[in-house]
């Protein structure tokens, strides 16, 4: 007898698995649990080798691999042989298509449903892509398209997405690992070698422009002159040291900056922190502003179009203009001379805005129940 299964197209390669693997955890044991389906994930081969398969492993998920290019249908096609694929389920950008195309070829009673979790190049090439891909594949033959921001929701109805195909799911955080303990603190900042009484801000800087390192900088430069005892991380690799060195005022800064390497568990190192900080020009949804929230922790984030209408609504996320680095100086400024009691209590309206409205358990219910209505039309 053949599995059900519902099967997991996910441009995903990353060194750490972080929420995005986790969310597919959560959501695979709903499945198992409550559909009694299976899960099946492919990813690009540069996924091979991950440490994070062997979660995968651990939940008795199937998953297999293939290149980093459009053209995969008779690759994934054999490796979903065997099975009675009931659902089609594509992440990010890059296999889209491929979903649709192994509808139309192979999989013909399956439902299709795309994920996006970031906005798409806003280049008019990639406008007109978005808009043909749309109109002419997705609108024929797909079944809901998931955007994860307010803003991914815009694009892609103005590409032309039929109203009823498309919805907004806000990505989900598994909030019991994001719990805000004493001792983890210590101990982070005894490896960072950072003091207690430190006011310590830190921006996650993987895509150095994007992320807005240069804007958090700025800031940073003017604030240090007047609260010497801030300190600022940027988590990065190489992309981000060579982006930093071409920056003027990180001189200035010395030892009260300094870029990191990333780390497996994010849930760990924001322990260590008292505020993070997103100055990012451009975002589908921001995964590490959650999960600091959870953590506890005050947020400082540039207002752009998916911020306001989700996180930004809780009491204890600052906003400032986007690129507003004199703007993001006085809120760091303001956050440095808060009470750790004051913090403490904005850190604990953010926990709780989280807890309400996106834990992971919700967001796997939600996307769950998706495709039962999906199978259900398509029996």
């Amino acid at each position: 007898m053949r599995a059900p299964t519902i099967c997991h197209i996910c441009d995903y390669g990353s060194e750490y698995g972080g929420a995005f693997i986790e969310s597919l955890l959560f959501l695979s044991r709903y499945c198992r649990d409550e559909l009694q389906v299976a899960t099946f994930c492919i990813f690009p081969d540069r996924a091979k080798n991950r440490n994070w398969l062997s979660k995968l492993d651990e939940e008795g998920i199937g998953y297999g691999f293939i290149p980093h290019k459009r053209n995969v249908v008779g690759q994934i096609r054999s490796l979903l042989s065997g099975r009675d694929l009931l659902v089609l389920h594509s992440h990010f950008y890059t296999y889209d298509l491929t979903a649709t195309l192994l509808k139309y070829v192979a999989f013909k009673n399956a439902g299709i449903v795309w994920h996006y979790h970031s906005r798409s190049g806003r280049s008019v090439k990639q406008r007109i892509k978005d808009v043909l891909k749309i109109r002419l594949f997705f609108n024929l033959l797909g079944d809901y398209c998931i955007a994860v921001g307010d803003g991914v929701l815009k694009d892609i109805r103005d590409a032309g997405l039929a109203s009823e195909k498309s919805i907004l799911i806000y990505n989900g955080v598994n909030t019991d690992r994001f719990l805000n303990r004493h001792e983890s603190s210590l101990e982070v900042r005894k490896t960072l070698g950072i003091l207690r009484e430190d006011v310590v801000f830190l921006l996650l800087g993987w895509s150095p422009l994007v992320k807005g390192v240069d804007v958090f900088l700025k800031a940073a430069e003017q604030v240090s002159r007047k609260y010497g005892h801030c300190k600022f991380l940027v988590v990065g690799r190489d992309k981000t040291r060579e982006f930093v060195s071409h920056l003027s005022c990180v001189s200035d800064l010395g030892g009260a900056f300094r870029v990191i390497d990333p780390v497996e568990d994010f849930s760990f190192l924001v322990q260590g922190v008292d505020v993070f900080v997103s100055a990012s020009r451009s975002e589908g949804f921001g995964y590490a502003v959650i999960e600091a929230m959870a953590s506890e922790k005050l947020i400082l984030c540039s207002d752009i179009v998916p911020v306001r209408q989700t996180y930004g609504r809780s009491k204890g996320v600052w906003l400032y203009p986007s690129e507003d680095w004199e703007m993001l100086a006085e809120l760091i400024g303001k956050a440095a001379g808060l009470s750790p009691d004051e913090k403490q209590s904005l850190g604990i309206i953010n926990r709780q805005h989280v807890t309400e409205n996106y834990s992971m358990d919700h967001w796997s219910r939600r996307i769950g129940q998706l495709y039962k209505e999906i199978i259900e039309r398509h029996k």
